[in-house]
């Protein structure tokens, strides 16, 4: 048997930080996935080849509880699989995987399209690789363990997917990137009080928006962003308060101006987005909208376009929303211009996907 699974990448459209507060955010499958293959092995072993990080095939073994023992891998570590060695093991340590079980395969982990060059250039574009390759494989795994009945259920898979995808963060992230990468177009998703899926509802893209993807030049930290928002909230840093807050009033805002199709409160409400992600990051010491980002978002308010960063800000992605196809077409050569990488990229409304 020959099982292959893809997944798409995603972009935050809004909600960023207010997603972790439970606020809805706005996200985007796109055209460029993450792509897994299982084979069964010629022997007791299994290989494993994950391209951009090694296109050597790596050979282990499985332990009765998801450990893996590499056979003659790297010695540089970084060079091994690490996302399918801690996927088995968290997957086997909540039940849903039982490692004797599985059939040794050969697997072919493959997230090339979500880097800079669509090659696998070594630099992370911001796209969701990781949680795009989480999906696809723990859903491989789970079929190849003969467990499919964990896909029947969407809402609960997801929910599974998340806890699965925050134990490989170090309990962080929202999830909203897992969503968009299962359920595929576009995705309203909000947590409930205690950190599980309270929401992920499918959204119109309002016919007449035009989006311009641009690459800053450099990735973000998100963890460390992440890490010094936690340490902020924990001493109840009012500044942080009260820029969060508005945030998530802004997230609720921009979801219904989504799911009613209202292009003019889309843009006003992007905008304002940016101006409350760039007093989060003043309030905190974070360089959420950093220069690339102003620089970018000034070209946009002068071609008549909205712009924000998409994700944690601070460097990867950031979308510019026009109502207006030439003020979209005029915004991309304005970057491109200035020198920065237009990121072709639309919209992809499956999610989740198995291919003959």
């Amino acid at each position: 048997m020959r099982l292959a699974l893809s997944a798409p990448g995603k972009l935050v459209l809004l909600g960023e930080y207010a997603v972790l507060h439970g606020a809805p955010a706005v996200v985007m499958a796109v055209d460029r996935r993450a792509r897994v293959e299982l084979a069964p092995s010629s022997d007791e072993l299994w290989s494993v080849t994950a391209p951009p990080l090694t296109t050597e095939a790596l050979r282990c073994s499985l332990a009765a509880d998801g450990s893996v023992d590499w056979r003659g891998a790297p010695g540089d570590a970084s060079h091994r699989p690490e996302l399918f060695e801690r996927l088995i093991g968290s997957m086997a340590a909540a039940g849903l995987l039982d490692p004797r079980g599985l059939s040794p395969a050969a697997a072919a982990l493959d997230t090339r399209t979500l880097f800079e060059d669509g090659a696998g250039g070594g630099t992370k574009l911001g796209l969701g690789s990781s949680a795009a390759l989480t999906v696809a494989l723990a859903s491989a795994l789970a079929r190849w363990g003969g467990r499919e009945e964990l896909l029947a259920e969407t809402s609960r898979w997801l929910g599974a997917l998340v806890g699965l995808h925050r134990e490989l963060q170090g309990g962080r992230g929202s999830g909203v990137d897992l969503a968009a990468s299962l359920l595929g177009g576009v995705v309203s998703y909000c947590l409930g009080p205690d950190g599980s899926v309270a929401a992920a509802d499918p959204l119109p893209m309002p016919a007449g928006l035009h989006l311009v993807v641009v690459w800053t030049g450099r990735a973000a930290d998100t963890g460390s962003m992440l890490r010094r928002l936690e340490e902020l909230l924990v001493g109840r840093d009012s500044a942080v308060e009260t820029a969060l807050g508005t945030l998530a009033l802004l997230s609720r805002a921009g979801s219904e101006a989504f799911r009613l199709g209202n292009i003019t409160s889309v843009l006003e409400t992007v905008d304002s987005f940016c101006e409350a992600m760039e007093a989060l990051g003043s309030a905190a010491g974070l360089p959420i909208v950093s220069g690339e980002h102003d620089t970018l978002r000034r070209l946009a308010r002068r071609h008549g376009a909205s712009y924000k960063p998409s994700g944690a800000g601070g460097g990867d992605l950031g979308i510019a929303f026009a109502a207006d196809p030439d003020a979209a077409q005029q915004m991309a050569s304005a970057a491109a211009a200035a020198g920065f990488r237009i990121v072709p990229l639309r919209l992809d409304p499956r999610g989740l996907t198995r291919h003959a």
